[in-house]
């Protein structure tokens, strides 16, 4: 019997938590299981008396409701959709993002999508944009220009990618998804360049979904949309079959330092806020929704047993973790780590699950959904 995808084992995991749904008492934020298996630990805030909403008066819980009432009604960010409306929205309607680099939520979601498609080998390819330096000058004289030349070339390349999946998926009868997501680089010259990691094939031996050609007039025609001149393409595109994990070709930067400071790098070496993104990394949808939909928390019953644990875990070779102590005033301490496996993070909670039953039986089985 063949061995069960690293997909399928996160799904069977989270069907044998199932049964624990719902119980127990939430002293930890939710645990979550994600696909690139590393996970924080973080107590809840104790509550105060009296509650923080009774020593607010009426005109600031209508103003908060209200704020609240907002911020649902405003479409995605733009860095997470396709092509949409949205893209024809100015920018100045929107707060100015990107001063802090590629957010902590960003980078594990690219770690995770790259985690999943890893065992897809043949079928995934990276592409880098880099800026040549006279587009960097056009650019650093236009409002906002390296948000531009980003906006176009995520909207046309994610178009294509579409259309290319669709002929695929009528060929293949079956359904090849546009996945791709992205991340934003400056390098030490302070030029930004986008690194694509995208579903390129349908299948093994297949011909590609978008070739060298295709991806070059996406980037021509970013260009040309962001500062009206039309410029050589010729070594500003690379594109190269994955044939080997590919977060190894992200993972340097998604963790690096540099990654936080990017803004202040670009400054530093004379680039103003014009070449600036609004966004430091993104994700097509239906690739956003396969990365959610292998991420799931672990039952407060067990957290609450993990928080216990975790010592004699780690002593077990069951996993990596440590105590980490935020720099934040007052801020709790929190436990950081990661299982070194699925099937080490399936042991784990059945363990879990025992002295759970041992202390209260309840007559639930781990793995019965």
């Amino acid at each position: 019997m063949p061995k069960p995808s690293f997909r399928d084992q996160l799904v069977e995991l989270r069907q044998s938590l199932a049964p624990y749904a719902g119980r127990g008492a939430g002293a930890f934020h939710p645990l979550l299981i994600r696909p690139a298996l590393g996970f924080a630990l973080v107590p809840r805030p104790q509550d105060r008396s009296g509650g923080e909403d009774s020593q607010r008066g009426p005109d600031a819980r209508r103003r908060e409701d209200l704020d609240r009432a907002l911020r649902a009604a405003q479409p995605p960010a733009p860095g997470l959709v396709e092509g949409s409306k949205l893209d024809a929205i100015p920018l100045d309607r929107f707060h100015r993002k990107g001063w802090n680099g590629l957010t902590a939520r960003g980078a594990k979601t690219v770690e995770d999508f790259c985690r999943l498609v890893r065992q897809d080998r043949g079928c995934y390819a990276i592409w880098t944009v880099t800026l040549p330096l006279e587009v960097c000058l056009a650019l650093e004289a236009t409002p906002d220009g390296l948000h531009k030349v980003g906006d176009a070339l995520r909207r046309r390349f994610a178009e294509a990618l579409s259309r290319a999946c669709e002929r695929e998926s009528k060929k293949l009868r079956q359904r090849i998804p546009a996945h791709w997501c992205y991340v934003v680089e400056t390098q030490k010259s302070g030029r930004p360049h986008w690194h694509f990691v995208f579903r390129c094939k349908g299948r093994r031996r297949r011909s590609w979904l978008l070739g060298k050609g295709n991806l070059d007039r996406l980037i021509r025609n970013a260009f040309q949309v962001a500062t009206g001149k039309r410029f050589s393409v010729k070594a500003a595109g690379n594109v190269q079959a994955l044939r080997t994990d590919p977060g190894r070709y992200l993972s340097s930067y998604l963790k690096k330092t540099a990654s936080k400071n990017a803004a202040a790098t670009l400054f530093a070496n004379g680039y103003s806020a014009a070449m600036i993104p609004a966004h430091w990394w993104g994700m097509s949808r239906c690739a956003l929704k396969f990365v959610q939909d292998h991420r799931f928390e672990v039952p407060s019953l067990l957290v609450g047993w993990f928080s216990k644990q975790w010592p004699l875990l780690v002593a077990m070779g069951r996993l990596e973790a440590r105590l980490w102590q935020p720099e934040a005033e007052n801020a709790p301490a929190i436990i950081v780590g990661s299982f070194r496996t699925v099937a080490d993070a399936r042991a784990c909670l059945e363990h879990l699950a025992k002295l759970a039953d041992r202390a209260s039986p309840t007559g639930l089985v781990f793995g019965w959904t």
